[in-house]
């Protein structure tokens, strides 16, 4: 019994051995994981700006920008930039909530194409961290509620702006073919690439 239990064992280790060899048992390849979003980002926002100003410019919703700089401004108003001159103050006063134009954060963006977007890349090697500045840091936050006597339009825009943060958030990155930092704020999307940038800064 002893013997015909081993040469059973061999017959069938065998048998075992030539199918995975064939490929009938082996294991089926894993397919490749997705990089996370906040990684696919960086790595998108390095080969545009490498590529074109204009593919630089095609990953921003201008809609959403002149929005969120709008709000932007109205909490820089109200205590997240701590250096304002009086003059400054003022100025960001007589904002009445208003969205920017498309074609006015069309330009602007790409008037930061030179430099924060090819000097933060440069030559390339970027990667996603944590925000650096206090600024930066500030974005990744829900907005406050707004103190009593803010003009109304701006509780419509911090009502879309915390959803459009609720469903992305703040990448921070660093490239070791560039110089500095930047920061974007993002919001994912339905559509094929899915994301969208709403506001760049330096970080």
């Amino acid at each position: 019994m002893g013997n015909r239990s081993l040469i059973l064992s061999i017959v069938a280790s065998g048998v075992a051995s030539g199918l995975a060899s064939h490929g009938a048992i082996a294991d089926t390849p894993k397919p490749a994981a997705k990089p996370a979003l906040t990684d696919k980002i960086v790595a998108d926002f390095e080969q545009a700006t490498k590529t074109t100003k204009d593919a630089y410019v095609n990953l921003f919703d201008f809609v959403a920008v002149g929005e969120y700089e709008i709000l932007l401004r109205r909490y820089k108003l109200n205590g997240r930039r701590t250096t304002l001159t009086q003059a400054e103050k003022d100025m960001l006063a007589k904002d009445d909530g208003t969205p920017f134009p498309e074609a006015r954060e069309r330009r602007n963006v790409g008037n930061f194409y030179p430099i924060l977007a090819q000097r933060t890349v440069g030559t390339g090697g970027c990667t996603a961290n944590e925000p650096r500045t206090k600024f930066a840091k500030l974005m990744a936050q829900p907005f406050e509620p707004l103190p009593a006597g803010t003009p109304p339009k701006y509780t419509a825009l911090r009502e879309h702006a915390n959803s459009l943060l609720a469903n992305g958030g703040v990448v921070a990155f660093r490239c070791t073919g560039g110089k500095g930092g930047l920061a974007v704020v993002y919001t994912r999307t339905e559509d094929a690439r899915g994301y969208k940038l709403i506001t760049i800064y330096d970080d």
